[in-house]
């Protein structure tokens, strides 16, 4: 069997005394898909930026988080990109978008400023911004939510990443660019064979793009596997609750995940 590319063991996160993450682990194999779901507060942004090395100076956390393919660790920007759900998280609003990359791109490799902005303007391409060149000197107001959301991605892959993680990267945009958002961050994951932690509430979404799934309910996986036999055989009541639910991309949704009542599921 091979090396798994992250593992997680006994990870647990706690704010103020509050326990967020309860006694987590998990693993990720190169080039594989996973998507974490669960409610909102059910703990898997925590896990997420956990992994990311983003949690709060107040966080507390014990287990450990490993690379064993690189034991001194992972880069933050270099060898992980973050997506996150609001592009401004990543977004400078005062700095044109092309400078942005580009210095992403210098602070991680040995290359001239111009040559950091031509691969910015490659970057902007790939992720389909029009007239990409012309646009290095524009601002992130200047372009849409989704357009905005397309270059978070850019500049999470500019460091040439070898993992990435999307933090409910399309909640905040309509259905239709939503659709075009997952199938262009699907095609470059597998096009640069990256691995792809991504956390979302929405089903359709982790049955279509996830090769694994974990389920959290307050802070602790109730189920985790491959996502043909978790989403096609749920065993635990939470993941029949949520697959009950069935958000979509592409239909309206008949029942949020916060109106799941936890005290009918029998659950501890």
């Amino acid at each position: 069997m091979s090396q798994p590319f992250l593992r997680v063991d006994g990870l647990s996160v706690s704010y103020g005394g509050t326990l967020a993450l309860k006694n987590v682990s998990l693993e990720l194999v190169r080039g594989e898909r996973l998507a974490l779901i669960g409610e909102s507060g059910s703990g898997k942004s925590t896990l997420a930026m956990a992994i990311a090395g983003l949690l709060p100076r107040q966080a507390r956390q014990s287990g450990t988080i490993a690379f064993p393919s690189a034991p001194s660790g992972l880069r933050l920007g270099k060898d992980i990109g973050v997506v996150f759900q609001d592009p401004g998280g990543s977004l400078d609003p005062v700095m044109k978008i092309g400078d942005q990359i580009a210095e992403v791109i210098r602070a991680h490799e040995d290359t001239s400023w111009i040559a950091a902005r031509v691969r910015a303007a490659n970057l902007l391409d790939r992720v389909h911004i029009p007239k990409a060149l012309s646009r290095l000197n524009s601002y992130p107001h200047e372009f849409s939510g989704g357009q905005r959301q397309r270059i978070a991605l850019a500049l999470a892959l500019a460091g040439n990443p070898s993992l990435i993680i999307a933090d409910e990267l399309t909640s905040a945009l309509d259905t239709v660019v939503q659709r075009h958002i997952v199938n262009l961050l699907d095609e470059l994951v597998r096009e640069d064979g990256l691995s792809l932690l991504f956390v979302t509430h929405d089903i359709a979404l982790a049955s279509e793009r996830a090769d694994q799934i974990a389920v959290l309910y307050r802070g602790e996986f109730v189920e985790a596997g491959p996502a043909a036999e978790v989403l096609g055989k749920p065993q635990h009541p939470y993941t029949k609750a949520l697959i009950g639910t069935h958000l979509s991309l592409d239909t309206p949704r008949r029942k949020r995940l916060a109106e799941i009542n936890p005290d009918s599921l029998n659950l501890p």
